[in-house]
C-alpha cells in the first residue's frame, strides 16, 4: 500500500523509483516519530524550505497536505509572506503563484494590529542586538539597516495577525536553518524559545528539514538551539 509519503516523493521523482524508496523511508520515520510534529506543521515547514530553495515544483502537495490537516489558507499565505526579508521578493512570488491555484478561496486579509506590536516583540526577543552590531557601519547605514530591518521584518509582518508571535519565530528559524546562516540561526534559536517555543519543539521542527537540507546542516542547527536554550535555562536559575 503506497504511503502518503511515498506518493509525495514519487511525484517528485516519477523516474527514479529507487531513490523514492530511499527518500521515503527517511521522510516516512521524521514524520512518523512518536516525538514528530503534527502533520500540518511537517507541510508547513516544508513549504518554507521548499520557497527558500526555490523549488516551486515540489510545492501544490505539501499546501494541499496542510490544508487536508487543518492548517488554513491565511496561515500558510502570513508564512510565505515573512519570508520575504529573508529571502527577498522574487523566491516569494515564486512560490506564491505555485500555491494560488491549490488554495481553496482567496483568502482575505487579516485585520492589522499597530506597528508598535512589531517593535515591542523585537525589543523582547532581541533588545537592541542588531543596532549594537551595525553601529561602526558608514554613511548612516549603521542607523538605516537596523531601522529598516525593524519597520520590514518586525513592524510589517510580525505586527499582523494570522501567526502567533512563537510561530513566526519557528518558522523564521527553519528558513534561516535553510539557508545556513550561522549567526542568525544562533539569534533566532534564542528568540525563538524566548517566544514560548519549547526546545524539544523547535528540535523536532528541525528534524523535519532532514530530507530537504541534509544532514550536516541539522545537526548543526539542532546544538545550536540545545546550546541555545541551556544558556536561558542557566540564566533563569542564576
Amino acid at each position: 500500500m503506497t504511503t502518503e509519503n511515498e506518493q509525495l516523493v514519487r511525484d517528485w521523482l516519477p523516474d527514479d523509483p529507487d531513490l523514492v524508496a530511499i527518500v521515503n523511508r527517511l521522510m516516512t520515520a521524521v514524520t512518523t516519530a512518536p516525538e514528530a510534529v503534527e502533520p500540518g506543521e511537517v507541510s508547513v515547514i516544508a513549504l518554507i524550505t521548499l520557497t527558500v530553495q526555490h523549488a516551486p515544483r515540489m510545492i501544490p502537495q505539501q499546501v494541499e497536505r496542510a490544508l487536508q490537516n487543518g492548517v488554513s489558507a491565511r496561515q500558510l499565505l502570513e508564512t510565505v509572506y515573512q519570508l520575504v526579508p529573508v529571502v527577498g521578493l522574487p523566491k516569494v512570488q515564486v512560490a506564491l503563484s505555485a500555491m494560488h491555484p491549490y488554495l481553496p478561496t482567496p483568502a482575505k486579509a487579516e485585520p492589522m494590529a499597530t506597528a508598535d506590536a512589531g517593535a515591542a516583540v523585537q525589543q523582547q526577543l532581541y533588545g537592541t542586538e542588531i543596532k549594537t552590531l551595525l553601529k561602526d557601519l558608514p554613511a548612516n547605514a549603521g542607523n538605516d539597516l537596523p531601522q529598516w530591518l525593524t519597520q520590514h521584518f518586525f513592524e510589517d509582518y510580525y505586527g499582523r495577525d494570522g501567526l502567533t508571535v512563537a510561530q513566526r519565530e519557528r518558522y523564521e528559524l527553519m528558513a534561516l536553518i535553510t539557508l545556513n546562516v550561522d549567526f542568525q540561526i544562533k539569534a533566532h534559536a534564542r528568540g525563538s524559545l524566548k517566544a514560548g517555543n519549547s526546545e524539544e519543539r523547535l528540535i523536532w521542527s528541525a528534524l523535519q528539514l532532514l530530507p530537504y537540507v541534509g544532514f550536516p546542516l541539522v545537526i548543526n542547527s539542532v546544538q545550536q538551539i540545545h546550546a541555545a536554550a541551556v544558556t536561558l535555562r542557566s540564566q533563569k536559575e542564576a
